[in-house]
């Protein structure tokens, strides 16, 4: 019997945040690791092989054999069970094991039996999901074959890792660039005022010819740096490997659609997500939009009651500091009481039960607010006990 270790609420904090570092759009990973899960699942011989991914309320599973992404409570996972273990999970008959013998997976037309769960282990030693091999029929894995797919989960994780570095790359770059067209566009001004008053002075009588040559000099030399300025800026346009690191209003709705409907659905929960058509056009970085975000609307749909709405607004708004994203999430849940409010604020929320009384440690808006320091950004809770909540998220651009 594989011992199972018991979950503090700062270790668990500690895993998603690191799950949430990496940044992943779930609708895109699949072609990433598709491959090594499918050979996970010819070397363990079973008829089923996924990558699962736990963050705070949600497995996220990623198939060779599915399109997109699939996600279930993450209190229904046999996953859940597998990162709180350091070499895995292996559960010959999961119809006699009480913890899994009434899961639809189990009981249901799947009709599942075998189970074994490889953990995905960073180097910095949290399992942010697992390796998921099962089967229909009884069966047993033999240490041979088990330490392969220890082999593969550690190149899916170092696949992960790269994945990450690059992209930490792309928007370092992305904002060295921002600030040199900046700089130009600061340079633009004070020289297209020099070249402006040199032709002024141009076209005045002056008394010597020496005086209008210095002018014209100076206007010369002002329009070199105003060509060199716009080589700069045009140069300076995101090439196509930054086209992926942005998005604008309607491809953000369009992806937390593909992630979030079907849960707000499987719970009858109606969720609606508008934006401004007129502020289509710009585009921004997506850069932990997807994780902020969903963590929130997950949240909703966990605390919001069969029939309830969740109402998202995506808008881009102007401030003295520049540009931002506004969010505002309303739901019709159970809402926050003033004292939860400011324990969230003190950083002392604590664990809850959902409105199905799905179980959870409350990590989700913790982990958001530490998303959005790192992006500058900030967020507002107001709401009254059993009458919803309304957040609002400001990140930004």
């Amino acid at each position: 019997m594989i011992e199972v270790e018991t979950i503090s609420y700062n270790s668990e904090f500690q895993r998603i945040k690191k799950l949430s570092e990496f940044d992943l759009d779930y609708l895109e990973i699949n072609d990433e690791v598709k491959n090594l899960v499918e050979l996970a699942g010819m070397v363990a011989g079973t008829e089923i092989s996924m990558l699962n991914l736990l963050d705070s309320n949600t497995q996220w599973t990623v198939s060779p054999v599915i399109e997109g992404p699939r996600q279930i409570p993450r209190e229904d996972s046999v996953c859940n069970y597998t990162i709180q273990t350091k070499d895995g999970l292996e559960i010959q008959r999961l119809d006699l094991d009480d913890r899994f013998s009434g899961k639809n997976f189990v009981q249901g037309e799947i009709g599942l039996k075998y189970y074994l769960g490889i953990p995905l282990t960073l180097t910095s030693g949290e399992n942010i999901g697992a390796i998921c091999l099962a089967d229909r029929v009884e069966k047993q894995t033999s240490n041979i074959k088990k330490k392969a797919l220890r082999l593969i989960a550690t190149e899916i994780v170092e696949k992960l890792e790269a994945k990450k570095k690059l992209n930490e790359t792309v928007y370092s770059l992305s904002e060295a660039i921002r600030v040199k067209n900046q700089v130009a566009h600061d340079v633009r001004g004070p020289i297209n005022g020099i070249a402006g008053l040199a032709e002024v002075v141009e076209t005045e009588e002056v008394s010597t010819e020496e005086m209008k040559e210095y002018f014209k000099l100076i206007k010369d030399s002002g329009k070199g740096i105003l060509d060199l300025t716009d080589d700069i800026l045009d140069n300076g346009k995101d090439p196509d490997i930054f086209r992926s690191t942005y998005l604008n209003l309607q491809q953000l709705k369009e992806k937390l659609d593909k992630l979030y409907q079907l849960p707000a659905k499987s719970k009858q929960i109606g969720l609606h997500i508008n934006f401004d058509p007129e502020k289509n056009w710009k585009f921004f970085p997506k850069r932990k939009l997807l994780s902020i975000l969903g963590n929130l609307i997950s949240n909703s749909i966990k605390f919001t009651p069969i029939h309830g709405k969740i109402q998202v607004a995506l808008d881009i708004k102007n401030s003295e500091q520049g540009k931002f994203i506004q969010t505002l999430i309303t739901d019709t849940g159970k809402g926050f009481t003033a004292n939860e409010i400011q324990e969230f604020y003190n950083n002392k929320l604590d664990c809850s039960i959902g409105s199905a009384g799905e179980k959870g440690f409350g990590l989700g808006l913790k982990l958001v607010n530490e998303m959005l320091n790192d992006l500058n950004g900030d967020m507002q809770i107001s709401s009254t006990q059993d009458k919803g909540a309304k957040i609002e998220v400001r990140v930004p651009i």
